[in-house]
């Protein structure tokens, strides 16, 4: 899939997990063309992959070119003067509508211009009515007539897609600070704390629904309900599934170069609930002497996160903490994060509150100190007004007990290690009883070791890798791979397709197509036939010249697989020292 727009996450590869919630955007957007989407917003903490899934999606819409237009735009976190916002709202609209259109990639750039080159280059591709929008917008500029500026670019998405009879998907993330970053004037001292209502009859419009997302989750759905009632449906991110946890793991060990066992896979994946931001944060942590293929080296990088001023799960979780305490400083409000994360299994009542910890205020002073506290995302708001909940998360409590418990009541750092220990016991205990997920986690990593030894060992050792693998053609040779990754098809084909291996070459070399087996069961004929049908899908997809396809198998194999192999000129191996680590 071609990167038209330039993703934050820097490498495409490191883009995992989120499967269904990709797919049901890519419905959403389907949807779109009939006119049947309704606005809606994502809601879920930092660097959960929001920012991700959303530039992602911008892509392959981008790709298919297929009568549904992507619009992607940040609010940026700084003070902001509505007619320069405005602005560059209106040439980020217009620079990606005009790149969709012409497939020229370049006018991505262009929305760094000036109005008038915008201007100009709608008027050389013929797009007339984008090139008088986009003069009406300068007249509107130059007039200084910034609330109807406003105004005019707020609806250009809408009005283009219903001059051309298209469709328009707009996706503005961090949505929630628009409330908080623009002013009325140059000097920004007039915040405007509504603009986000101006919005009200605009996201109603199906030809160009909103997708909106927020990392303030609190905060947005507090404006949504209050500014924009009705119009959103909302869509929370959970943390990822065990198998979509495992690959990401094992993503970040190749691509940052941090090696991990097979132990410590279900170990990291387990114990950070599959948060995409803890995994990552793991995998990119400062701890001294990090080590994530040992337990105990796992456990102590936890705890350097959790504890340690230089902790990056600590430091993002001090960013809602620190604004809780600013918003209601004083230990009342700590005592309540402390009481509400102890019991976090279950909802918890005003009248609970204020008799356990005795807190002498007003039944509303306590609502007003809790909404502060929900809105700040450290506490959850439960199935009621009156009831409330602590994060249901094992290691915010942790963090937060860490910076503030000293205030209250003694704390030792030592209680967060013998708690994180205890966790890594039960859940190892876990593992055992659940087979077939762990089962999983092997198969993964031996996918894992197989393309460690084509990354790193294969090339320089043809002689023995050329041994233990069969029926390989004559003169065949381990390249110097230029990717080496497990494969998924791009959404944009509709057809799900997954390759464990897919070693990539030059023209003139052989790419490898792998499939790996790690468990008790021998290879069969039927799998031997349907991989081979998903790499001839895989090559088609990839335009791959020369292959030669190889499966992987710890049991070994049939006879008639064996014969099915040889047939179709399928390379096979069950020996184990492909797994050998490098």
């Amino acid at each position: 899939m071609k990167v038209w727009l330039e993703e934050k996450i820097g490498n495409p590869d490191l883009f995992t997990g989120r499967k269904k919630e990709l797919e049901y955007f890519l419905r959403w957007t389907e949807r779109t063309k009939r006119k049947i989407s309704q606005s809606t917003a994502i809601l879920s903490r930092r660097k959960t992959g929001k920012t991700a899934l959303l530039q992602r999606l911008c892509n392959i819409t981008f790709e298919k070119n297929d009568g549904v237009v992507p619009f992607y735009f940040e609010i940026r976190e700084t003070d902001q003067w509505l007619g320069d916002f405005s602005i560059e709202f209106f040439l980020t609209f217009v620079c990606q509508y005009l790149a969709f259109k012409t497939r020229k990639q370049e006018y991505l750039d262009y929305s760094k211009d000036n109005i008038a080159r915008v201007a100009k280059a709608a008027k050389k591709e013929k797009l007339t009515y984008l090139s008088e929008l986009t003069e009406d917008v300068q007249v509107s500029v130059e007039n200084g007539r910034v609330d109807n500026l406003w105004n005019l670019v707020r609806e250009a998405p809408r009005m283009v897609a219903r001059h051309y009879d298209e469709r328009v998907v707009q996706m503005i993330d961090e949505f929630q600070f628009i409330n908080r970053f623009i002013f009325r004037d140059k000097a920004c001292t007039g915040r405007i704390g509504n603009l986000a209502g101006s919005y009200l009859h605009t996201c109603e419009y199906k030809n160009a629904p909103l997708l909106v997302a927020g990392s303030w989750v609190g905060w947005l759905a507090r404006d949504l309900l209050r500014m924009l009632p009705g119009r959103f449906q909302f869509h929370y991110f959970g943390n990822i599934p065990g198998d979509e946890a495992a690959e990401m793991i094992l993503k970040y060990s190749h691509l940052e170069n941090v090696p991990v066992s097979e132990g410590t896979v279900p170990l990291i994946a387990g114990i950070t609930e599959g948060n995409p931001f803890y995994i990552g944060s793991m995998f990119r942590s400062k701890c001294p002497g990090r080590d994530l293929a040992t337990e105990r080296g796992v456990l102590g990088t936890l705890v350097f996160e959790t504890l340690d001023r230089e902790g990056g799960i600590r430091g993002t979780w001090m960013e809602y903490a620190g604004y809780a305490m600013k918003e209601s400083n004083d230990v009342h409000a700590k005592r309540i994060v402390l009481y509400l994360s102890k019991h976090r299994e279950r909802e918890v009542t005003r009248h609970e509150l204020r008799e356990r910890l005795g807190l002498e205020m007003s039944d509303s002073d306590l609502e007003k100190k809790l909404k502060i506290l929900v809105r700040a995302d450290i506490i959850e708001q439960g199935s009621s007004n009156f009831d409330y909940q602590g994060v249901p998360d094992n290691i915010f409590d942790k963090v937060f007990r860490g910076v503030y418990q000293k205030e209250i009541e003694t704390f030792d750092p030592k209680e967060v290690a013998d708690e994180y220990r205890r966790l890594a016991e039960s859940l190892q205990r876990s593992s055992r009883r659940l087979q077939g997920e762990y089962s999983h986690y092997r198969g993964k990593f031996a996918e894992y070791l197989i393309i460690d030894n084509l990354r790193y060992r294969a090339h320089g050792n043809q002689r023995l890798f050329k041994k233990i693998t069969e029926n390989l053609p004559a003169g065949f040779r381990f390249a110097e791979y230029r990717t080496v990754w497990s494969w998924s098809a791009s959404p944009v084909h509709q057809r799900d397709i997954q390759i464990d291996i897919f070693a990539r070459t030059g023209e003139n070399e052989h790419s490898l197509i792998g499939e790996v087996k790690n468990r008790k069961r021998k290879f069969s004929v039927n799998e031997a036939a349907e991989f081979r049908e998903k790499a001839g899908e895989l090559m088609k997809l990839e335009k791959v010249g020369k292959a030669v396809l190889f499966v992987f198998s710890v049991s070994g194999f049939f006879k008639n697989t064996l014969a099915y192999l040889e047939k179709y000129g399928i390379a096979w191996t069950s020996d184990k020292r492909w797994l050998d680590k490098p």
